[in-house]
């Protein structure tokens, strides 16, 4: 009985809830129907089962009602493999919006943005790959709040995205050990596990090492049993098992 009302109470099952109210009420954007259309999976779904997107943006600064999006990369993993074939990264253009600053830690040009796509354009893209896909990303409260502003979607109202981050599910393991507190930047963690080096502050490179360390955590946080989604959705949440 514990185990069934805990599964009831599962955050997957909430969302799961929250998309089909939302489908009964109607009134759905048509660039979001897609979404909404697509079963929040099952907390016992294999990861095997499923595919994700891993994103990464590059923007202008930390708050989404002030700063803009400048660049998207994302890459997919399927049966636990990052499939490099599916990497694609593009630029925002909007230079007027490069601070001194960001452009030096973003390797990001005025002259770069302005062969880019519009905000509008891009956001169309990564929406089109994200129907029936996990999304992935470190810190994912950024990435999540910058595509609500810029789907003008407010906070209250969650779309039916499964976010897994990956820097609470290091945090989770974190805490299990006892070593909270520690630097959770993404360069960082692939150091401590041994990953190699990559171009930090590109969102193409970030969201491939995002998807390597993914990939380890999963096999850290399940230690030789079959991964499930359940279990990495709390973990993104909560930051502890």
């Amino acid at each position: 009985m514990i185990e069934r009302l805990f599964r009831f109470r599962h955050p997957l099952v909430q969302l799961e809830k929250h998309r089909l109210t939302r489908v009964a009420r109607g009134f759905i954007p048509e660039e979001l129907a897609p979404l909404y259309q697509r079963v929040v999976p099952d907390p016992e779904t294999a990861i095997d089962q499923l595919e994700f997107l891993v994103v990464d943006f590059e923007t202008s600064g930390l708050d989404p009602e002030r700063d803009t999006i400048l660049s998207i990369g994302m890459v997919e993993i399927r049966q636990q493999t990052l499939s490099l074939s599916s990497a694609s990264h593009f630029y925002v253009a909007k230079p007027q919006q490069v601070k001194p600053d960001t452009a030096v830690i973003n390797h990001i040009t005025p002259e770069t943005l302005a062969a880019g796509v519009s905000l509008e354009q891009s956001i169309h893209d990564l929406l089109e790959r994200m129907p029936g896909k996990i999304l992935v990303a470190h810190g994912a409260a950024i990435e999540r709040d910058f595509l609500r502003r810029a789907l003008a979607v407010d906070r209250s109202a969650d779309l039916p995205v499964v976010w897994l981050d990956t820097l609470m599910l290091e945090r989770s393991l974190a805490t299990n050990r006892g070593k909270e507190g520690k630097d959770y930047r993404l360069c960082q963690i692939r150091q401590e596990k041994g990953l190699p080096g990559y171009l930090a502050h590109n969102a193409l490179a970030d969201s491939v090492a995002t998807g390597e360390l993914f990939l380890v955590l999963l096999k850290e946080i399940f230690a030789g049993l079959p991964p499930t989604l359940g279990p990495l959705y709390y973990r993104s949440l909560y930051g502890r098992a």
